[in-house]
């Protein structure tokens, strides 16, 4: 593994000035009182450096790969899909599967923009579902209208100052819905 700093995502929580460095890891930008890159390691400066690999299921031939240069948040959720679904539909590498790389950023007291990648081409849309992290309510479907398979951002409202959230995406490909890992985000006082 190696820090690469020009592959954060932008609600990093590396402490890092500038999310688009040209140089991985050559910080001199850095905020007052914030580390240097080197010095965080955090999942999202994070990518894999070795040979691209792949576990394929000999029974469904469904499969989960690793590739060179593969974020590490990226890889995680990737697993965390692999060690609920197993080899099953829902498996990131499979034609119809959950999305993932799922974060938030612009993060104010009531709204997020949620973001994602990875999406399958038989995915028919997303619905994004959230739910208060103390206290929960249950699921609440955010989007009526599930957002396009070639959208892969949603920004979500109505949210409550100073609350967490637990927010996840589900895919459907018209006859399956395949749930994303589960993030959490704090909205602003």
């Amino acid at each position: 593994m190696s820090c690469n700093c020009s592959k954060c995502n932008p609600n990093k929580p590396c402490g890092c000035a500038d999310s688009a460095l040209s140089t991985p890891c050559s910080y001199t930008d850095c905020a007052i009182g914030s580390e240097r890159c080197e010095d965080v390691q955090c999942a999202e400066c994070v990518s894999y450096c070795g040979t691209s690999f792949q576990v394929v299921d000999e029974q469904t031939e469904n499969i989960f790969q690793i590739q060179n240069g593969e974020r590490l948040d990226m890889i995680l959720q990737k697993l965390a899909l692999m060690i609920v679904n197993g080899f099953g539909t829902c498996n990131a590498e499979n034609l119809h599967h959950a999305p993932y790389n799922v974060y938030a950023t612009n993060i104010t007291n009531t709204t997020a923009d949620i973001l994602w990648n990875g999406e399958s081409t038989l995915t028919t849309g997303i619905s994004v579902y959230y739910d208060t992290v103390v206290a929960p309510t249950g699921w609440v479907l955010s989007n009526a209208t599930p957002v396009a398979p070639t959208v892969l951002t949603y920004g979500l409202t109505g949210l409550t100052p100073s609350t967490q959230y637990k927010i996840k995406l589900v895919s459907n490909d018209g006859s399956e819905l395949c749930e994303s890992v589960q993030i959490l985000i704090t909205t602003l006082a």
